[in-house]
């Protein structure tokens, strides 16, 4: 009896454990793993979820009856949770009998050592965390399952924008796979398969939700994740899975960088322009080159910094606080100044100047440049109207990136700028940049024409540098083209080039559209441009840019006499 008794008390003890066990997950079907991972109890709603009953699970492991395509990440998450103690909430899908998909199952869970090294899992139908439109967008790279780089900046920033409710902190990890390319060439395709699948599994069952991981381009990895993820061991398991497939044994090195990836109280949308921002600059190893003096050296936090540098740069275009320098172009052959292009200066804290390609850059890339463009027009037209009062006619034109001829508030806003402004619009011009190629051409072409109801002409800026330009060229009611000087460069190196070139001059001027010639800089560079039949140029044989134009400009009448 004594025997009878002690063995029901450790069975009742047994059973107390592991209901207390399960206390500490909750679902709709809760499940005990043993070692091997195989199902030793079940309870809940299995057969509504996944089809099967509970009792039909027990004795199944867990992989047999996942999707094929969940079992490497299953099989991560359990191993991280065998040294962390518990496993975060994932998404996954099981085969049901009738070898359907099931719906999309929120799975976490525990591994508690003291209950004989048993998993307790709990199983709920998913609660999609993401905003709908989110989580719809999402695109992934289909050899690992990862995300692709813009739907990763999407993601992470709702999660920044949720880690502010738990006062959770993150970081971002970027691996490099150096040699990647060579090492996937020398592998077949199901084993290149298999090792890919094994990547994007570890990268997820570490970041934060269990898919919150991309693959941002062929051998670059990135992953927002806690401060306790060990990423010196996940890079080791990785370099690890890619010896192993290397038919030549060699693998990869792997260079890692890791950076906090918080966020304060920034709004969404500039937090989300942030957001993808800094994961460019931070894949490009570029990601602290432009900051006025914020972003120099390993940042410590890379999204806030990289906001830091967004609203600085908005401080200063929204007050004007930058510089204004003017390049003449000249008419050809006579080299007589036509009129002048204008050009933003911003200088670093330091006071040395930010390069320009890398401003433009920084401001499209966090859709700021909008904000330039429409500070360069205020301040160019008040420049205008001071030069007229001290009687100078100069004519000069304006940068709009292709960007900001999409944005209808900056062209409203342009629009009742002229308006205020109609006497000085004889003077001014608009070059439309193409660092941003225009996607809706209707709506560029509509905007344009109201400018030109104000007198103002319209020149594209870049001319020959893509395929594009052709489609704005006839579909763009322009008075000017200025072709790339590096096109220019390499089209006179040759005869056939010359005789291309000449061929593009011509078909412009049968449009009625006049050339312009950029980066002259010698006066073979003039007479080749000039023969050509280019009706204008611009480069430093004619002029570097500077802040007065008296330098140049030498047609000032008395205002008195108008």
């Amino acid at each position: 009896m004594e025997k009878l008794l002690k063995s029901r008390t450790t069975a009742l003890r047994n059973e107390r454990n592991r209901f207390a066990a399960l206390a500490f997950v909750w679902g709709d079907l809760l499940l005990e793993l043993d070692d091997d991972l195989r199902i030793v109890f079940a309870s809940g709603a299995a057969d509504g979820m996944i089809g099967r009953s509970a009792a039909d699970l027990e004795g199944h492991t867990l992989q047999s009856v996942l999707a094929p395509q969940f079992r490497p990440l299953v099989q991560e998450m359990l191993y991280v949770a065998r040294r962390r103690g518990r496993m975060d909430n994932i998404q996954v899908r099981f085969i049901r009998p009738d070898e359907q998909l099931s719906a999309p199952v929120s799975m976490s869970g525990y591994f508690l050592p003291d209950l004989g090294d048993h998993f307790f899992v709990a199983l709920r139908v998913a609660i999609n965390t993401l905003p709908h439109d989110v989580a719809r967008s999402i695109r992934r790279d289909e050899a690992t399952g990862l995300m692709d780089e813009e739907s990763l900046s999407r993601v992470v920033t709702e999660r920044l924008m949720a880690q502010r409710e738990t006062g959770a902190e993150h970081k971002f990890t970027l691996m490099t796979l150096n040699a990647f390319d060579p090492l996937c060439k020398r592998m077949e395709q199901i084993e290149r398969d298999e090792m890919l699948a094994s990547i994007g599994a570890f990268l997820r069952a570490h970041s934060v939700a269990g898919d919150t991981a991309g693959r941002l381009n062929g051998n670059q990895f990135g992953m927002l994740h806690r401060p306790d993820v060990p990423v010196g061991e996940l890079e080791n398991r990785i370099a690890d899975c890619a010896r192993d497939a290397d038919p030549s044994g060699k693998g990869v090195d792997i260079s890692t960088s890791v950076t906090d990836f918080t966020a304060e109280m920034i709004p969404p949308g500039d937090l989300a322009r942030g957001v993808l921002y800094s994961i460019r600059r931070f894949c490009d190893r570029q990601e602290h080159g432009f900051t006025f003096s914020r972003l120099i050296g390993q940042a410590p936090n890379l999204v806030n910094d990289t906001f830091s540098a967004m609203r600085d740069f908005g401080m200063r275009v929204d007050r004007l606080k930058f510089d204004a320098v003017y390049q003449p172009i000249v008419r050809l052959p006579s080299a007589e100044i036509h009129h002048f292009e204008v050009l933003a200066r911003f200088y670093d804290d330091e006071g040395k100047l930010i390069p320009t390609d890398r401003l433009i850059t920084f401001a499209e890339q966090v859709n700021m440049i909008h904000r330039l463009d429409l500070a360069m027009m205020r301040r160019t037209l008040k420049w205008i109207r001071n030069q007229l009062e001290e009687g100078i006619d100069a004519r000069v034109a304006v940068n709009v990136s292709g960007h900001s001829i999409e944005n209808p508030d900056f062209c409203r806003s342009v629009i009742a700028l002229f308006e205020r402004n109609r006497d000085t619009m004889g003077q001014l011009m608009i070059e439309i940049t193409e660092t941003a190629e225009i996607t809706d051409i209707d709506t560029a072409s509509t905007w344009i024409t109201r400018f030109r109801d104000f007198g103002v002409e319209i020149c594209l800026d870049d001319f020959g540098t893509g395929a594009s330009n052709f489609r704005y060229l006839s579909a763009l009611d322009v008075d000017y083209v200025k072709i790339d000087g590096e096109s220019i460069r390499q089209s006179l190196k040759s005869s056939k080039g010359r005789a291309f070139m000449k061929s593009l001059v011509d078909l412009c001027h049968e449009l009625k559209v006049e050339v312009v010639a950029e980066m002259i800089e010698t006066d073979a560079m003039r007479e080749m441009v000039t023969k050509v039949g280019f009706d204008y140029a611009q480069g430093y044989l004619f002029g570097k840019p500077e802040k007065d134009i008296t330098l140049y400009w030498r047609n000032i009448h008395d205002p008195k006499r108008h």
